[in-house]
């Protein structure tokens, strides 16, 4: 993972992020829903939640509103991404712990019911993502659920580029350049299969591993820390 050059494009979008992410992104807002409503806890119960590749803190402002009793650790690598998060986060300041860090090495935390990532685990390579999956594991309480949506490629080489070619063609539709877009997607992004992720997961001890949603280079999945 190329971390400065990860953080410089982060730094310099943070402004216009929230905008923009929908121009790329296919169903952005009903990913958002989606991700809410795969929360399986009761709405008052207290849950501390971790927010890993946090942005502009868009899941975690869905969250706070939803459970009034979570708190929430937003963490991310960009300044401005954070400057912007805790703008963002402002009327529930007493309930946000910002972090600025390296996912891939620094630490976490520990003591989570709810792990949640959106768009960000993509930037790890493969050997990278399988060791995040296992300290995720590490710092989740028993029966805590992990979300994460993310950036995905396909099983074969032939779907993965049909749904490249699709991608693009949504991302000119928003008025934006997609050969601009798809060049900084090579450049910094490691997509991995959902399928190969899904194994990671059960190897690093999760069960009720499944993908709940996906739409060509998109995908939500996640899994569940056992009770004991």
């Amino acid at each position: 993972m190329n971390t400065d050059q990860i953080r410089q494009t982060f730094e310099n979008t943070a402004i216009v992020y929230d905008g923009l992410i929908p121009k790329l992104i296919p169903h952005y807002h009903q990913q958002n829903r989606l991700l809410l409503d795969l929360i399986p806890f009761d709405r008052q119960r207290p849950l501390n939640v971790l927010d890993l590749g946090a942005g502009t803190g868009v899941l975690s402002s869905l969250i706070l509103q939803a459970f009034p009793s979570a708190n929430v650790t937003v963490f991310d690598l960009a300044e401005s991404m954070l400057e912007t998060c805790q703008r963002n986060l402002s009327a529930f300041r007493d309930r946000v712990t910002i972090q600025q860090g390296n996912f891939a090495r620094d630490d976490i935390g520990s003591g989570y019911d709810l792990i949640i990532s959106g768009l960000a685990i993509h930037h790890l390579d493969h050997p990278g993502k399988q060791r995040l999956f296992k300290r995720l594991f590490q710092g989740m309480n028993p029966g805590g659920i992990f979300l994460n949506r993310d950036i995905v490629i396909s099983p074969t080489p032939t779907l993965t580029q049909q749904h490249h070619q699709l991608w693009c063609q949504y991302i000119e539709s928003q008025g934006e350049d997609s050969n601009y877009w798809f060049a900084k997607y090579l450049a910094e992004d490691i997509p991995a299969s959902v399928e190969d992720q899904l194994k990671w997961l059960r190897e690093a001890g999760f069960e009720d591993v499944s993908c709940h949603w996906r739409y060509l280079n998109f995908a939500i999945f996640g899994c569940r820390k056992p009770n004991q």
